[in-house]
């Protein structure tokens, strides 16, 4: 159990980490052993201390790496409840398939600020790379 201040109201805050899903993330990276893992992770606390005393409102977009892993392995958790994306953008005209693609595309530019553009294209190639395995 980790403990963060919670900027709004200034108390600490219980934050359970998920270990399966910073794990994928970290094979997404490419990062195998224990080693790279923690490597990696001590790196990011490094640079989070670094850059948070600087810009209290910093978070981690500026690591183009980390953000495309984070969204692979997010995009591939909600295709994996959802059964298949594919399905669902060549037959959008079912109600659960939009609202699928519709939450996808939500949360890729509010919560991942990406354009509608780039949040569309992303989700083509994904779909486009899991049709060719």
């Amino acid at each position: 159990m980790w403990k963060y201040k919670d900027p709004q109201s200034d108390e600490l805050r219980a934050l359970k980490i998920d270990e399966r899903y910073l794990n994928n993330v970290e094979d997404r990276l490419g990062l195998k052993t224990d080693e790279q893992r923690e490597t990696f992770r001590t790196a990011i606390r490094k640079i989070y201390g670094q850059k948070i005393s600087v810009d209290p409102n910093y978070d981690f977009m500026d690591n183009l790496e980390l953000v495309k892993a984070v969204t692979d392995v997010r995009l591939k958790s909600d295709i994996a409840g959802a059964g298949s994306l594919i399905g669902a953008l060549a037959n959008r005209t079912n109600e659960e398939n939009q609202k699928l693609y519709d939450r996808m595309i939500h949360t890729m530019l509010n919560k991942l600020g990406y354009c509608r553009t780039c949040a569309q294209k992303t989700i083509e190639y994904f779909c486009t790379q899991e049709d060719e395995r």
